[in-house]
């Protein structure tokens, strides 16, 4: 996964936040302020400061004031001042990393006109801060092709400098000659038929059920009874309720889901040990080995998120996979070291992955042996520590 932000989605700290029943507008408190301004009834000398609206508050990285407004009214965050920019757009501009990703998880449009806010988030001078909004950004669908007049996403980052985010938008799949960087590939994870919202539902229907996907398998159920469309209906963050399940180790979910209609990518196959399935995708497009799912999370550490998936992993590594992939920044390393599974991590290490490879967890820098020791796993711990582990 790359990136600090991770979606609150779920997972790691990154996926959407749980979204609650919303309410609705509150018109009336607005309309009386406004008469009371008007008929001269509220007065400077007792006025407390005027709050900020959802512009202000974008700008100015106020996430309490942002949730304030997007709870009071969740269609907000799709908005258009008077220039006709987002509240996204409004955010990256600023440079508000933490924002942008509040945003997004909230259902903002992440390619909202009249400019894509990635350029914004590219072209941001500080780096830390662009590399943190244009990584979040691309790992959840943002163009990596968005253009600003004749410019490129990629000429625009490549002039700041920022060599990082050049990269991930090749990766992501920005037009370039450079051939040494992995590319996504996509051809697996949704059928060419695949329609978006064939039921046309809300958007505010779709991202609450696709973001209880991620944890919670009782109202899935109730939802998907009473809304039957929701089941390959896509978030607007780029993501399926399968996919949601998958890689936050929901395998029940996942496989009941499944069991519904929803739709299997290769990754999927891969979490929920459909070895044939994956053998087969394998054997009709070698590509598929550099699918990624949602969140541009590898298809290697699918074989982590839910149960052991030893075999698959090394049908995956003698195909080609990249035992040095990342996920939110780890490897399946890392990954296999913090569930203590010692067969997958040994599959792993046959491959030559790093045993001291270095991710980011909470803005600490961690090894395999990090995860392995809070996790509470001493065979791993032991296993690690025996073959170099630091």
């Amino acid at each position: 996964m790359r990136v600090n932000t991770k979606l609150t989605l779920a997972v790691l700290p990154r996926l959407p936040a749980a979204m609650q029943t919303r309410r609705m507008p509150n018109n009336r408190r607005t309309f009386l302020m406004q008469s009371a301004a008007a008929a001269g009834m509220l007065h400077a000398q007792t006025a407390g400061p005027a709050k900020p609206d959802i512009f202000q508050a974008a700008s100015a990285g106020d996430v309490p004031r942002a949730t304030e407004l997007i709870e009071a009214n969740s269609e907000i965050v799709r908005s258009r001042a008077a220039d006709g920019r987002t509240p996204l757009h409004y955010a990256t501009a600023a440079g508000k990393a933490e924002m942008t990703t509040f945003l997004i998880s909230k259902g903002a449009v992440i390619d909202a006109g009249p400019e894509p806010p990635l350029l914004a988030a590219i072209d941001c001078p500080d780096h830390a801060a662009a590399s943190e909004m244009a990584f979040f950004m691309l790992c959840n669908a943002a163009d990596p092709n968005a253009r600003r007049g004749g410019r490129t996403a990629l000429q625009i980052a490549q002039a700041r400098g920022y060599d990082d985010i050049a990269h991930m938008l090749i990766h992501r799949g920005a037009v370039s000659d450079d051939q040494t960087i992995e590319r996504v590939h996509f051809a697996r994870r949704y059928p060419k038929n695949f329609r978006e919202n064939p039921e046309g539902l809300s958007w505010t229907q779709i991202n609450p059920f696709v973001t209880l996907s991620h944890f919670n398998f009782a109202k899935v159920k109730e939802l998907l009874q009473a809304t039957p469309g929701l089941l390959n209906a896509r978030a607007s963050w780029d993501e399926l309720p399968v996919e949601a399940a998958a890689h936050t180790g929901q395998f029940e979910m996942a496989e009941w889901l499944v069991e519904k209609g929803a739709l299997v990518s290769t990754c999927t196959a891969v979490l929920l040990g459909q070895a044939g399935s994956v053998k087969e995708a394998l054997a009709a497009d070698r590509l598929c080995i550099h699918e990624r799912g949602a969140h541009d999370i590898a298809i290697l550490a699918y074989t982590g998120y839910a149960r052991e998936q030893a075999a698959i992993a090394e049908m995956l590594l003698k195909a080609g996979a990249d035992v040095h992939s990342l996920s939110f920044s780890h490897t399946a390393l890392h990954l296999a070291a913090s569930k203590g599974y010692i067969e997958l991590a040994e599959v792993l290490l046959h491959y030559n992955a790093d045993v001291n490879a270095i991710a980011t967890a909470r803005n600490t820098k961690v090894t395999p042996l990090d995860l392995a020791i809070r996790g509470k796993q001493p065979k791993m711990e032991e296993f690690l520590r025996e073959r170099g582990a630091k």
